[in-house]
């Protein structure tokens, strides 16, 4: 494997060459210079979703494109080179009191905001703030032959160009490098407070319901829990942020919710309210179902918020006839679900593929993420291509000609 220094041109070789390009003009003259097939990489936290890569003959490495270029608290906006992780950009903008709206549970592990756009992971505050492309108000993208595409603006309203962002959301990396966003940020709110109860998922659901259906904002909506036999209740989770006055409101109407006959999370169910600290570390619980640990696998789902039972009930199911061990980390009020399974690889494999094919039967989409690399040898990654393919590669065809961008990705969708 061939390293390049910053900003140099990458060297021909019959490995894979690395470049880390220092600016947009660097990335566009790296990808203009060079042939072959080519990969992007940030921080690597989620380079195993979807189809997998062969190895590229090059990788444009992010991890110098890491610059906030402006940010303008007055107009709640700030633009950002790709390759800044989450966590960095959300300490630069505590110092005047805002941030972006985006808790993906990738975030810890060094998230950029080029990777977080490409793949389109999101976190509970979804609910209330949207997903990255809806706070995304400008993009830079370099295609692969070197050309630099922009879109969008530095302020809210400008809404000239064509919507690079959300083309790009989901890309996974096959379009072209994202190299810089512009986004929408807010103020940080000055109260939170998380109401947790014990709770089945059917009741889950049933609360999910009941909330969407109030005048309640909750800023998130949450159940995690085992599936299968022998699993017990799960955990509700409902987050309210804003005022402290607005919040303790709230809460207290949730707890009436949640005690009322016929509703919330079940006969006898005690729920807790937590904040600081404590309120900190259950959503960190949470984001930590949904991700994989070594020799498991994980896969997203998105269906209506309705559907909750039967994405639980079917992965229940799957568990038990494979005897794998399955998780389900649920946003339930935005209908997208994360299946942890933990086994022998080969047993995964057909727990996900039998979930799959129960989750499309209603309506839903999966998607498989992190897995060992025997599990590819039992599923397709991808499964059937969704009614889009065909302007998928339209698409692909305008921007990129010539297929270098991540090939297999998205493995026969392309």
């Amino acid at each position: 494997m061939t390293s390049t220094s910053p900003g140099a041109s990458p060297a021909t070789s019959s490995g894979t060459t690395i470049a880390r390009p220092t600016t947009v003009d660097e990335a566009a003259t790296v990808l203009r210079e060079s042939r072959g097939t080519v990969v992007f990489r940030g921080s690597g936290t989620k380079s195993n979703w979807a189809g997998r890569v062969a190895q590229p003959e090059l990788t444009v490495d992010t991890g110098e494109l890491n610059r906030l270029r402006s940010h303008n608290p007055a107009d709640m906006t700030a633009s950002v080179e790709a390759g800044m992780p989450l966590a960095t950009l959300q300490g630069l903008l505590a110092e005047s009191g805002q941030w972006l709206a985006l808790d993906p549970p990738t975030e810890a592990a060094g998230a950029t905001l080029g990777g977080l756009l490409a793949t389109g992971d999101c976190g509970p505050r979804r609910l209330r703030y949207g997903a990255l492309r809806d706070l995304v108000i400008g993009v830079t993208l370099v295609l692969a032959d070197g050309t630099v595409a922009r879109a969008g603006g530095q302020v809210i309203k400008n809404v000239a160009g064509y919507d690079l962002s959300k083309m790009l959301y989901g890309s996974l990396g096959t379009l072209g490098l994202i190299a810089e966003v512009v986004l929408r940020v807010h103020p940080r709110p000055e109260a939170s407070a998380t109401t947790v109860a014990p709770s089945s998922v059917h009741a889950a659901a049933r609360t999910t319901l009941e909330l969407l259906a109030s005048a309640l904002q909750p800023s998130a909506v949450d159940w995690v829990g085992d599936t299968g036999q022998g699993a017990g209740d799960g955990q509700l989770a409902v987050r309210f942020e804003g005022t402290r006055a607005g919040v303790e409101a709230q809460t207290a109407a949730l707890q009436l919710m949640l005690g009322s006959a016929g509703t919330g999370a079940g006969a006898g169910a005690v729920a807790r309210t937590l904040v600081g600290s404590d309120e900190n570390r259950l959503w960190q619980e949470f984001a930590a179902a949904r991700m994989a640990s070594s020799g498991q696998t994980t896969a997203f789902a998105g269906t209506l918020p309705s559907r909750l039972p039967a994405v639980a009930d079917a992965l229940a199911r799957a568990a038990d006839a494979t005897g794998v061990r399955a998780r389900l980390a649920s946003h339930g009020a935005l209908g997208l679900h994360v299946a942890r399974f933990t086994g022998a690889p080969a047993d995964q494999a057909r727990a996900f593929d039998t979930w799959r094919r129960a989750v499309l039967a209603v309506g839903g989409t999966v998607l498989l993420r992190d897995r060992p690399a025997e599990v590819d040898e039992v599923v397709d990654a991808l499964g059937p291509a969704p009614a889009t393919a065909g302007l998928l590669r339209a698409l692909r065809s305008r921007l990129d000609p010539d297929g270098r961008c991540a090939p297999g990705r998205l493995g026969s969708w392309l």
